[in-house]
Formats: C-alpha cells, structure tokens, sequence
C-alpha cells in the first residue's frame, strides 16, 4: 500500500500467490480474518478516492479467492469505501478472470 497523485491518494496492491492455499482447514477462517483485516486497514488510510490492483501473473488456480468470497466481501464494504473506490486493476488475468469480467460486464 502507499499513495499517489497529488492528492496522496491512497493505492492499495494485493498479490495473490501470497494467500493461503485453499486446501488448508481453516481456509475460511483464514481469508475472513485476512479481509476484516484488510477493511480496518483501509478504514485508517482512506480519506478520499482510492484504487486496488491485483497483481494475478502465475498463481496457481488453489490460491485464487472464489467469486462468492469476493462478492461477500464487497457487500460487507461500509458504503464510503465502496464510493470512493475509484478503479480496480487486474495485472495479468487469468482466462478464467476475463470470462468472468466479459459475462459480468454488462451488469457492472
């Protein structure tokens, strides 16, 4: 995380060959815990227009967070960080990701 721009606008990069793997146990309790620590993080450092990338290059398929956790996990966004969210990179998409973008597009 860090900032840019002249309004130190906050930027904040997740890589995703660095979340647990989904085979283990607590796989759930740890990517909860991860999230609710993303979000108090975000609730610190957000005063104004942010932005995510998601760097996704050469992750294997079992690191990747499922589309219901994601959706999960906006829903649970306070309203002011879902506003001021002002872009959403992908860095290296996997096919899967773009299928999903080009069917979702539309409704987005």
């Amino acid at each position: 995380a860090g900032y840019y721009g002249d309004g130190l606008n906050a930027i904040i990069v997740f890589a995703a060959c660095f979340l647990p793997d989904s085979s283990r146990t607590d796989y759930n309790y740890v990517m909860e815990n991860l999230f609710l620590y993303v979000i108090s993080t975000l609730e610190l450092m957000v005063a104004e227009d942010y932005m995510i990338v998601y760097l996704n290059g050469a992750t294997p398929r079992r690191r990747m967070p499922g589309l219901g956790w994601m959706k999960k996990c906006y829903q649970m966004i306070d309203r002011r960080l879902r506003k001021n969210l002002k872009s959403f990179i992908i860095v290296h998409p996997s096919w899967f990701i773009r299928t999903i973008l080009a069917v979702t597009r539309p409704f987005i």
